[in-house]
């Protein structure tokens, strides 16, 4: 999904991705900046103190004079893998940054168990969740998708066993390690409520005790 659908041999800064002009270009920080921090103060009120390149969109020095505050011999120096790709488990990456996020004192531990669960697990379930209800069932014999399960039961150009394109598990996958961050890490009341009405709703979905299958015994 990276691959480049245009190509220019031009680079022009006003063009280019907004995140890049954030890149400070500064040889040094001045020392009103690092007294602003012993204060905890927030970032945006110090963008004044800071060259960065949005300053110079649109004049000569957006090209030239971008200067850096530390050298190095290699710019490809540096870990050849990310733990991202070395941790293949989602359980063992977020296990990684929660053991990371409780050793550093300046990062709240709570703070980034609750951004993980609203910015990407909850949407994930709820992602998942719609899927699954809208899915299409697909023939393992001619590959036909139906939007419905036809009242035949199979297939209707060839008679083939029908099954769903979204499994169960691929909806369940998050739901344990949410819980269990939201427990851990005793979340705040209103989202840890949500991650319970979510996982309920999730357990009426695939363990509803109206749509199992019974026997005549069950009635005796």
């Amino acid at each position: 999904m990276d691959a480049p659908l245009v190509l220019t041999t031009k680079i022009k800064p006003a063009e280019i991705d907004k995140e890049a002009h954030n890149v400070d270009v500064m040889e040094r920080y001045p020392l009103e900046f690092y007294r602003a921090t012993m204060e905890y103060v927030n970032p945006k009120d110090v963008t004044n103190l800071i060259d960065h390149v949005k300053k110079r969109i649109g004049r000569e020095e957006q090209y030239e004079n971008l200067d850096f505050t530390h050298d190095t011999t290699d710019i490809s120096e540096g870990p050849i893998k990310s733990k991202y790709t070395v941790l293949k488990s989602m359980e063992d990456k977020i296990n990684g940054q929660m053991n990371l996020a409780e050793k550093i004192d300046a990062v709240d531990e709570k703070y980034v168990a609750e951004k993980i669960i609203s910015s990407h697990f909850i949407r994930d379930i709820m992602g998942n969740m719609r899927a699954f209800a809208t899915q299409t069932v697909r023939c393992t014999t001619c590959g036909t998708k139906y939007r419905r399960v036809p009242l035949y039961g199979k297939c209707e150009k060839c008679g083939g066993k029908l099954v769903l394109t979204v499994h169960q598990s691929s909806v369940e996958k998050y739901v344990k390690i949410t819980r269990r961050l939201a427990t851990k890490y005793r979340i705040s009341p209103y989202m840890a409520q949500r991650v319970e009405i979510l996982a309920r709703n999730m357990e009426s979905l695939f363990d509803n005790e109206e749509t199992r299958f019974k026997t005549l015994y069950k009635f005796f």
